[in-house]
């Protein structure tokens, strides 16, 4: 008979073979090359670069000098007068940058391009995020199998105990019988995990944009928490590293040159222009060059509200700043937190709490083969100790997910 206590052990402290294959390590560099896949492979990214390149392109498309333009006309007059003015007119105008609005405007698409980028970032960072959870589920969903798995076997060698007992002329075969409808019944919970894990899967291909039938190896993770960052530290880098912010920051730049070219527009507009008076029988008849002024004071008002329009817009963007700077700090919060509550939960199950369990089954398992305690008792305290290492597993994969949360928040990468 397999003693509980050496089966427990080799749980713990095994590098197990699930699925005949050697399984691999959720750590940071494995989680990195998750988020890095993701992020070359889903449409949500390259959708973001695609804008990013446009708005690349809008900058380059700034132009200083309006497009001239050019006339022509057409004199109906008697013969004498088309000879002597010339019948046919051709003109040439040109107009003139007002001052500062080339720049204004080059700012604009400037900010606007690394708002764009920071967008393009912040894309990536959310599928590789979602592709890195799904990997820290799949390797839950593997050591759940795992430890499924497991008990089934220590069921098994329990079922062949009672088998054995109940050899016995005075032993009744109730305990046999009993073990082996539980063996059936962490059958099909065996069996429910093992299609829950092909479907997390499943998913993780899809967003890594492999084929949905790619295999995976089983994935394990780490046997105890990592460390959790400081939350102010991690709030102090917001403003530096967060695309959001960053993004709306830059928006808050474009406000601001919309402001310049709005009040650009109330400056009056210059053109210069050449006009040439050609007769069609033959030579030119007067050539003059002359200057054109627009007159934005009819407007006066109409100018007046959009630049008091786009000044209200400005500030609102910089509220908008420090609103999206409050809310990202409230989640950085959150995140430390339930990072630190899930490895404090997690270094407990492992410790002092597994250490009772694993104590307290086998006595009863001891006393169970002496015929002291009713297999119920044994069973119960057998569950426990499951769920016990179970839960420590699944505070490990909240952890990674809740760092993850984190390293979206204010990435570190």
């Amino acid at each position: 008979m397999k003693s509980l206590s050496t089966f427990l052990v080799c749980l713990l402290t095994a590098s197990r073979l699930l699925h005949g294959q050697e399984s691999e390590l959720i750590d940071r560099p494995f989680l990195a090359s998750m988020r890095s896949e993701a992020a070359r492979h889903h449409p949500a990214a390259a959708s973001a670069e695609m804008r990013a390149a446009a708005a690349a392109r809008d900058v380059r498309g700034v132009r200083l000098w309006d497009d001239p333009m050019i006339g022509l006309s057409v004199m109906a007059a008697r013969a004498e007068m088309r000879r002597n003015e010339g019948d046919i007119r051709v003109s040439f105008e040109q107009p003139i940058p007002k001052p500062g609005l080339y720049q204004a405007s080059l700012s604009k698409a400037d900010a606007i391009q690394r708002a764009e980028v920071e967008n393009s970032r912040m894309s990536a960072l959310e599928v590789g995020a979602a592709a890195a959870r799904d990997a820290v589920e799949l390797a839950l969903a593997d050591e759940s199998i795992e430890l499924q798995a497991a008990q089934i076997r220590w069921l098994d060698s329990m079922g062949e105990n009672a088998r054995e007992m109940s050899i016995n002329p005075d032993a009744s075969s109730t305990d046999a019988l009993r073990l082996e409808s539980e063996v059936a019944r962490e059958n099909e919970i065996l069996a429910a995990a093992r299609r829950t894990r092909d479907n997390i899967a499943r998913r993780l291909n899809l967003r890594l944009g492999r084929p949905i039938e790619s295999p995976w190896p089983p994935l394990r993770l780490s046997k105890g928490p990592l460390p959790v960052p400081v939350a102010a530290t991690e709030i102090a880098r917001i403003s530096r590293v967060n695309p959001k912010v960053r993004s709306m920051k830059e928006m808050a730049t474009a406000a601001g040159a919309e402001v310049r070219i709005v009040d650009t527009d109330r400056v009056p507009q210059f053109s210069v222009g050449v006009e040439s008076a050609l007769y069609s029988g033959g030579d030119v008849r007067s050539l003059g060059l002359g200057m054109k002024m627009s007159l934005p004071y009819f407007n006066r008002r109409s100018y007046a509200e959009k630049s008091a329009a786009s000044r209200l817009r400005q500030g609102a963007a910089v509220e908008d700043i420090e609103t999206a700077r409050l809310d990202v700090a409230a989640a950085v919060l959150d995140a430390t937190t339930e990072a630190a509550n899930a490895a404090a939960q997690a270094s407990a199950y492992a410790g002092d709490i597994y250490q009772r369990a694993q104590a307290a089954t086998d006595s009863v398992q001891a006393a169970w083969i002496s015929s002291k305690v009713d297999l119920t008792a044994l069973l119960d305290s057998t569950r426990l100790l499951f769920s016990i290492r179970l839960e420590q597993r699944r505070f490990i994969a909240m952890q990674l997910a809740a760092l993850e949360e984190l390293n979206l928040l204010v990435p570190h990468n």
